[in-house]
């Protein structure tokens, strides 16, 4: 506990006053500290475990700390598999997703679930396109607080634990529009890096690594070939982002992987286009049918468990974690209207007594 608010191990001595608050949180992940918004996440998936811990020791008070963690640790897991491939990548794969990942089949030995590097150097990084330049905070009454651009987010844990904690936060995302990723916002190409940017770090590291120009990896998934920038027109609506493309590159076939397809219109019901959902559909195919420890892998859990955790969802996790949040989108990944957290199901860990 710090400022009355349940957070992450931290420095406290560097963290006298908010004027002076220099600490870093500590997590699995160093990059937890990056964004306000990672940090939120970070710390509510935490609280998350320690809530099933609490709880699972009551059910279960002969348990040892240690199967507690572990169970607790297990749980949590497969509940962030199941708000990935039943909440998060249907939204973004759209239509793309019954043909790209579809339907768990059980593990597959044979399967290579390395993560490729087209995904990891170029497709995964459609993501900085959805940063917002502006994050709105919400209190409680639904009174608009103070937010703050992506740059003040930015190595900033004091915003965290001084100015109001995680609910407005949480509240302000889930009442927020999203940002479709074919742009990148001014805070990240010309803020957060000094005299680079965000995107020019992308491309630059899809050459370091080796990727093939745009117009192959469309070869390669099927796709089209455009050989104009006028084929282009059927991948991407824009006349400036085609006009910009032909100034920039001496033909089609000279585009940058990363630029060309984070450009394309989304697929239908989706968020990217149909070369990236080529790339990041099957890597998550893959992830997942190449894992013998998959929550919805025979043996991992027991039926009646599995069913419980299918009814996870982010809204619940968020109703349950949160310090004072009482309504939620009854989808976290949805605009949506508010509901009563009292309408978003839970799970029944009864079903782990032993």
């Amino acid at each position: 506990m710090f400022n009355g608010q349940r957070v992450l191990p931290f420095d406290q001595t560097k963290c006298q006053n908010s004027a002076q608050c220099t600490a870093t949180f500590v997590a699995g992940d160093s990059r937890v500290n990056l964004f306000l918004g990672l940090t939120t996440f970070h710390l509510l998936f935490t609280r998350e475990h320690n809530r099933l811990v609490s709880r699972l020791q009551r059910i279960n008070p002969h348990w040892t700390g240690d199967r507690l963690f572990q169970e607790a640790r297990k749980i949590v897991g497969a509940q962030i598999q199941a708000i990935c491939f039943r909440e998060y990548l249907p939204k973004i794969l759209g239509s793309a997703f019954a043909t790209t990942v579809g339907t768990y089949r059980g593990y597959n030995p044979t399967v290579d679930s390395t993560i490729a590097n087209e995904f990891t150097a170029g497709a995964f990084r459609f993501g900085h396109g959805m940063i917002q330049e502006f994050y709105p905070r919400i209190a409680e009454n639904n009174r608009t607080m103070p937010g703050f651009n992506f740059v003040e987010g930015t190595l900033h844990s004091d915003k965290l634990i001084f100015n109001g904690g995680t609910d407005p936060i949480l509240r302000g995302f889930m009442q927020t529009p999203l940002k479709r990723p074919q742009r990148l916002t001014p805070s990240i190409t010309e803020q957060m890096f000094g005299s680079t940017d965000l995107g020019t770090i992308n491309i630059q590291r899809g050459r370091d690594h080796g990727l093939p120009p745009y117009v192959k990896f469309r070869q390669l998934c099927g796709l089209s070939n455009p050989r104009t920038f006028d084929d282009l027109s059927r991948e991407i609506l824009s006349t400036n982002a085609r006009e910009a493309l032909r100034r920039t590159y001496s033909a089609p076939d000279k585009i940058d992987f990363y630029v060309g397809a984070v450009l394309e219109d989304p697929v239908v019901r989706g968020l990217i286009g149909p070369t990236l959902a080529c790339v990041v559909g099957p890597q998550f195919a893959r992830t997942r049918d190449g894992d013998r420890f998959y929550f919805e892998n025979p043996g991992i859990f027991t039926r009646i468990q599995l069913a419980e955790i299918r009814r996870s969802s982010l809204a619940r996790i968020i109703c349950d974690n949160g310090d004072r949040i009482t309504q939620v989108p009854r989808e976290a990944f949805r605009l949506g209207p508010m509901v009563s957290c009292a309408e978003i199901p839970q799970m029944d860990l009864s079903k782990w007594k032993e």
